[in-house]
């Protein structure tokens, strides 16, 4: 989950952004973790496996197939970014900036 969110902190408008999006919606969607109203994340472990074996089985299934139409509807979905979730990466940059700026007036002293 961490990796999720680090790498779609910079959007999903690539390949590997739309795939982490894809991942993050399906595991949402079964319930893989919960977000609480202050903007964190908790991943709950036992739905997060079902969940994760569920995409497996969808993504290989789909592969198998060979069901580009599916795919894309898949992908057109679930590859976007939420307005909640796009909140909360900013609140990180944000944070991330605070932070950058502090320790470079620390650094330069």
């Amino acid at each position: 989950m961490a990796g999720i969110l680090r790498s779609v902190r910079f959007g999903a408008a690539s390949a590997h952004g739309k795939a982490n999006m894809q991942c993050f919606n399906f595991f949402k969607e079964n319930g893989a973790f919960v977000r609480n109203v202050n903007g964190t994340y908790k991943v709950d472990f036992s739905k997060f496996e079902t969940a994760m074996n569920k995409l497996s089985n969808l993504i290989i299934t789909l592969q198998g197939n060979g069901d580009k139409a599916a795919v894309e509807k898949t992908q057109k979905e679930n590859a976007v970014i939420s307005t909640e979730l796009q909140t909360d990466l900013d609140k990180l940059t944000k944070k991330e900036f605070l932070l950058t700026s502090f320790l470079n007036r620390v650094l330069m002293f």
